[in-house]
C-alpha cells in the first residue's frame, strides 16, 4: 500500500503542477476513493463534481482527478482544472474531466487536490462511463465519517469534515477549511503582505529587507511572483515593495478603464499612503511602462529608474507583428466567451493593443538617472528600445545577450547585479 500512496502523491504533485500553476503549496492535499473499472477498460469516462471556493487568496486552486492504476502502477491520467480567475465566488460550480480508461486500468482512484488558502466544498461527485452512472461510495458526503473516502497531505492547519454550512444537494457536502494557513510565499506571503486603499481599489503589496525603497512593478497579467528571482537578492541592499497592480494578484480593480497613466496614478498615491518620499522603481514589461510614467507625470516620487522591455507604443515599429497578431486572437477569444467569463483578461488584453501612448519628446520630461534595459532577442524591438535610451537625458542603456522579454527570468543573476549596481550609483 505504501508504494502505491508514493505513486498517488508523485501524480498529484505534477498534477497540481500544470493544473494549479499559480498556488504555491505542495505537495497537494488530496481526497480520493478507489473504483473497481475492470469491467470498462478502454471506455470513455467523465467525472463531475459541484465546488464552492470562497477565494480567500487568489493563489488557491482545486481540480478533480482520475488517475488509472493497474494493481498499484499508474497507466492513466486525468485532470479537470477549476481556474480561481474564472470561478464564480459565491457559487456552486460544476467541475468535470473527462477521458478514456487506459485498456491496462482495473481501478481509478477519482476525488479532488486543493491548494492554497481558502474554503473548499464538494458536494455530488459522479462517475459515467459508457453513458452509465457508476456507484461511488458516499458520492454526497452525506455519511458523517466520510468513509470510504481516503485523505492524504492534509496540512496541520487544514480541517475537513462533512457539514451543512453549504451543500449544493442533500443535507452536507464535504467541507475542507484551509482558511488558517499561514502563506509565506511570494505573492502570498501573510507575514509580509499588506493593503493599502487605493483610488478605490485595495492594492495588494509584500515588503522586503531595509534601505533604501525599492518599487517593482510587474508585467500584464503577472504578479509578484513574477519578481521571485529578483527579491531576495535585492532585498539584501534595499527595502522592497513589490505590489500586485489593480487587479492583478490579490489586488483588486473597479471598472475603470485600464491604463498606464491609470496604474501610475495607483503607484503615486501608493507611496503617498506609505508617507514614502522618492524611491527607486524596477519595472518590467507593462511594469516598465508604467515606471516610464511614473518618472514623467510625478518626477518627485521616481528617484531612480530601470526598465526592462518597456515600449512606448503598440505597434509593429516597436513590437514584433507576432505578438501584436497574439494579442488580437486573445481578444477575439475572450470577447466571444459567455457572460462576464475572463473580463478583467480581456480588459488587459485590450491594453496591450491601445497603450501605451508615450511620444518620444515626452521622455526628456524624465530627469531621474535611468537604466534601460532589453533581451537581446526581446520582442520588443532593439530600435524601439535604443529610441527610449536616446530620449532620456543621461539614461544608460543596457541589452543582455541570450536573452528575450523574459531576461529577469533568464538571466536572473546578471540582471540583479546590474540593477543593484545601477540603483547604488555604482
Amino acid at each position: 500500500m505504501r508504494s502505491f500512496l508514493r505513486t498517488l502523491v508523485v501524480s498529484c504533485i505534477a498534477l497540481t503542477i500544470s493544473v494549479i500553476a499559480t498556488a504555491q503549496y505542495t505537495p497537494p492535499a488530496t481526497f480520493y476513493q478507489m473504483v473497481d473499472v475492470s469491467a470498462f477498460k478502454g471506455s470513455s469516462f467523465t467525472l463531475e463534481c459541484w465546488v464552492y471556493a470562497e477565494r480567500l487568496d487568489l493563489s488557491s486552486g482545486t481540480a478533480l482527478m482520475a488517475l488509472g492504476f493497474n494493481q498499484r502502477t499508474q497507466v492513466g491520467t486525468a485532470v479537470g482544472k477549476l481556474s480561481m480567475a474564472d470561478f464564480k465566488a459565491g457559487e456552486w460550480n460544476r467541475l468535470t474531466v473527462s477521458g478514456k480508461i487506459d485498456k491496462k486500468a482495473d481501478s481509478l482512484a477519482i476525488g479532488a487536490l486543493y491548494s492554497g488558502k481558502d474554503k473548499f466544498f464538494y458536494d455530488d461527485m459522479k462517475l459515467t462511463i459508457k453513458g452509465k452512472e457508476i456507484a461511488i461510495g458516499n458520492s454526497s458526503f452525506e455519511q458523517p465519517e466520510l468513509s470510504p473516502w481516503k485523505f492524504m497531505n492534509t496540512p496541520d492547519a487544514v480541517t475537513r469534515a462533512a457539514g451543512n454550512q453549504r451543500m449544493h444537494s442533500g443535507k452536507q457536502a464535504l467541507q475542507v477549511d484551509a482558511s488558517q494557513i499561514v502563506s509565506t510565499g511570494y505573492g502570498t506571503n501573510d507575514k509580509a503582505g499588506h493593503y493599502a486603499d487605493v483610488n478605490g481599489n485595495r492594492i495588494y503589496y509584500e515588503v522586503y529587507g531595509d534601505g533604501e525603497p525599492l518599487l517593482l512593478l510587474h508585467g500584464a497579467l503577472e504578479s509578484i511572483v513574477s519578481f521571485e528571482k529578483q527579491i531576495p537578492a535585492l532585498s539584501q541592499s534595499f527595502k522592497v515593495i513589490a505590489v500586485d497592480t489593480r487587479g492583478h494578484g490579490k489586488s483588486t480593480a473597479d471598472t475603470t478603464r485600464l491604463t498606464y497613466e491609470l496604474y501610475a496614478a495607483d503607484m503615486y498615491q501608493l507611496l503617498k499612503v506609505l508617507k514614502l518620499d522618492a524611491v527607486n522603481v524596477l519595472g518590467w514589461s507593462d511594469g516598465g511602462n508604467t515606471g516610464l510614467i511614473m518618472a514623467m507625470r510625478y518626477p518627485d516620487k521616481v528617484k531612480k529608474l530601470a526598465v526592462s522591455g518597456a515600449c512606448l507604443f503598440a505597434d509593429t515599429t516597436a513590437i514584433e507583428k507576432f505578438v501584436l497578431d497574439t494579442v488580437r486572437s486573445r481578444v477575439k477569444m475572450l470577447e466571444a466567451l459567455p457572460g462576464n467569463a475572463r473580463q478583467f483578461e480581456l480588459r488587459v488584453s485590450r491594453c496591450l493593443l491601445e497603450e501605451p501612448n508615450i511620444k518620444p519628446s515626452e521622455l526628456q520630461l524624465i530627469k531621474s538617472p535611468a537604466l534601460i534595459i532589453a533581451g537581446e532577442r526581446d520582442f520588443v524591438k532593439a530600435g524601439h528600445t535604443r529610441l527610449i535610451a536616446d530620449n532620456i537625458p543621461g539614461s544608460k542603456l543596457l541589452i543582455i545577450d541570450n536573452t528575450t522579454h523574459d531576461v529577469p527570468r533568464e538571466a536572473p543573476d546578471l540582471f540583479n547585479k546590474q540593477v543593484e549596481a545601477f540603483f547604488k550609483g555604482r
